[in-house]
């Protein structure tokens, strides 16, 4: 599933009480919208930070139900998982657990209302070698 890409961005909103309001994850990646599933993102949606920043990638998993096979599934909310993870540790302060290369905070804008945090996804360096479809069955069939 992995794939040469361009850069992302997630804009996080939270309250002034640091509870998730809602983010969003614009990307396109394999021909799948990240973010798509609502289920990771209506999972989050109203938490406090702090315990978005406690859960375990593979509790999500079972938490939301996805099926051990649904490799797919699991990659792009893995993916929206350490995307938002990291946005929220960097927005308080922290960058331990954080590749501050691959996850920038761009910008952390306050209002009345909320605080919104900008984040640049960039693709990762070291992805492993893409092999187009066509030559991956031609390798399975003979």
């Amino acid at each position: 599933m992995p794939c040469k890409d361009t850069t992302a961005l997630m804009t996080v909103r939270v309250n002034h009480n640091d509870f998730l309001i809602d983010y969003d994850y614009a990307k396109i990646t394999c021909d799948k919208a990240i973010g798509s599933d609502l289920s990771f993102h209506q999972y989050c949606e109203g938490k406090p930070i702090q315990q978005i920043l406690e859960w375990e990638f593979f509790q999500i998993l079972q938490d939301l139900q996805l099926r051990e096979e649904d490799t797919e599934s699991q990659f792009l909310v893995y993916l929206e998982w350490s995307a938002l993870r990291s946005a929220l540790i960097q927005y308080l302060g922290g960058d331990e657990d954080v590749d501050t290369e691959h996850f920038e905070v761009a910008s952390v804008e306050y209002d009345d209302q909320e605080v919104q945090i900008i984040q640049v996804i960039r693709p990762n360096t070291d992805m492993p070698k893409i092999q187009s479809c066509f030559k991956r069955s031609l390798n399975a069939s003979g």
